[in-house]
């Protein structure tokens, strides 16, 4: 386990809650976020799969991963909506949702629609089912090869970003095919850190500087975006995001046993046990926030007055707990029955 990837996962995860929370400096976080998503998955899968022996045995381990939790999230919601709120507002598209597909479907009311958060399911879902022909792929290509018909697809979500109208831009940021080329880039970092050694003579004050030119970098890329500037803007569900997060991942890869003084921070228990539960935070925050909207605020003598934009405060320890509690007595127990 590469401890300071994990935590960031945690960063992002709670980043993205936050700007759901209408806490909208956030946003170039939980762009950037989704992105890391996307590319870290694509380089730990290759991290660990030079090449897939068994595709059955790899479906298995790795959809037994995503769909019991969200089964769970969704029943709980509908549970929730049916025996507390009153109301059924389900319709045809419910078995796409179920089966991780609203993804595919342009409309905003169905890929956002009952647990608006698991459309990054739908869209990773994709991505496992190409792993293996992704890996097959990229392995008869030459390293150079490879990484010319990356950034060739690279260019082509971008051009199209330019090209689209504000309706196909906003759902380029959800769409699979989109979301894969994100992945596929965090392959080909991963094909390439493979055969690459943690640095492993490197002082702590050394180590120190390249993360800080990391963040520095990060942070230049978020001042753009915040400050309005239209490139930015038209290429910011993704494209923007790719080289900041390309380095700080391979530079956590490459310093891994050997941080800096902000790898040290992140290697820190609390936030990797933040990361360890970061799938559940962001998954969950919808449910936990009904469920503090409509069941416990009502006894506090606010029912009506919170709503998904303002109750930060009373909702996120209550996340962090049940995620928590789900992660340990249901994603831990599943994955030993799962192996």
């Amino acid at each position: 386990m590469i401890k300071t990837l994990t935590s960031w996962r945690g960063i992002f995860a709670i980043c993205i809650v936050c700007f759901h929370f209408a806490m909208h400096e956030f946003n170039q976080m939980t762009l950037a976020g989704v992105t890391f998503f996307f590319m870290l998955s694509g380089f730990l899968v290759t991290l660990k799969h030079s090449d897939i022996a068994s595709t059955k045995q790899f479906y298995n381990r790795r959809l037994s991963r995503i769909f019991p939790l969200h089964w769970l999230v969704l029943s709980a919601m509908i549970a929730l909506d049916l025996l507390w709120m009153h109301k059924f507002h389900y319709g045809w598209d419910l078995p796409f949702h179920t089966l991780l597909l609203q993804s595919w479907f342009p409309q905003t009311d169905i890929h956002y629609n009952y647990s608006i958060h698991s459309w990054f399911l739908s869209s990773l879902l994709f991505c496992i089912i190409a792993t293996p022909l992704l890996i097959k792929f990229l392995n008869r290509l030459s390293r150079k090869v490879a990484w010319v018909v990356v950034i060739a697809a690279c260019v082509i979500v971008t051009g199209s970003a330019f090209a689209s109208s504000t309706f196909w831009h906003s759902y380029f940021y959800v769409f699979p095919l989109t979301r894969v080329v994100d992945y596929t880039l965090g392959m080909m970092l991963g094909i390439t850190m493979r055969e690459q050694q943690a640095l492993s003579k490197i002082s702590i004050a050394k180590a120190t500087a390249i993360e800080m030119s990391v963040l520095l970098i990060f942070a230049v890329f978020i001042a753009i975006h915040a400050c309005g500037n239209a490139f930015a803007l038209n290429i910011e569900n993704s494209s923007l995001w790719w080289i900041p997060t390309s380095l700080l991942i391979v530079t956590s890869f490459r310093l891994n046993g050997n941080e800096g003084l902000v790898g040290k921070i992140l290697t820190l228990r609390p936030l990797v046990w933040l990361g360890e539960i970061s799938f559940e935070v962001y998954l969950m925050q919808k449910l936990v926030n009904n469920v503090f909207t409509y069941v416990i605020a009502p006894f506090c003598g606010h029912f009506g007055f919170f709503v998904y934009d303002y109750c930060f405060e009373g909702t996120i320890p209550l996340l962090i707990i049940t995620a928590w509690a789900v992660h340990w007595l249901f994603n831990r127990k599943k994955n030993k029955i799962t192996r």
